[in-house]
């Protein structure tokens, strides 16, 4: 098979043989694009895929990190309400000195149980305040420290125009008494 190669070359022209090799070298050329081409392109995407696995696992390990934070969050807070030892009329007793609040009425109210916890609620009522006043008096209350917080608030104005009659509700979460 060599042989007739060779004897089938050495009877060709300069020029036949020219066209020959251009046509070899040409198609030689082309066949290393292809090649080339097919497999650029299949390298860009495996790495756009890799691009984008890394990302979806950066954000994975954002959620996871997210997910933690939560988690320590809600485990201190289980926590600090496992261990809430407020007494609410103490606590309303202090912020209503603190602020010069007359208090008219105030009823404990039955303490509600929401799953493994416990909301101890006083109702209080003030008949003549002013609105200053009642706003300083409701954030000096919430205490996000022992979980206190104002569960439920009606304001009416009074008669005199200047002044109103509150009626609120006052919580604390504590750990429920397992019975």
């Amino acid at each position: 098979m060599k042989e007739r190669i060779v004897v089938y070359l050495s009877g060709l022209g300069s020029r036949e043989k020219n066209i020959l090799l251009f046509f070899g070298v040409f198609f030689l050329l082309f066949v290393i694009t292809v090649f080339y081409l097919v497999f650029n392109d299949s390298i860009e995407s495996r790495k756009a895929e890799l691009r984008e696995k890394r990302e979806l696992m950066e954000k994975v390990e954002g959620y996871k990190s997210a997910f933690r934070r939560a988690r320590d969050r809600e485990n201190s807070m289980l926590l600090a309400i496992q261990t809430n030892e407020t007494n609410l009329n103490s606590h309303l007793n202090g912020v209503r000195e603190a602020f010069g609040v007359e208090i008219s009425t105030i009823k404990e109210l039955k303490p509600e149980k929401k799953g493994e916890f416990s909301k101890e609620m006083i109702e209080v009522g003030i008949r003549n305040i002013d609105m200053p006043t009642l706003m300083s008096f409701l954030y000096g209350l919430e205490n996000r420290a022992r979980y206190v917080f104002v569960d439920a608030l009606s304001i009416k104005k009074r008669f005199d125009g200047k002044n109103y009659e509150v009626t609120l509700v006052v919580a604390t979460l504590k750990e429920a008494a397992e019975k």
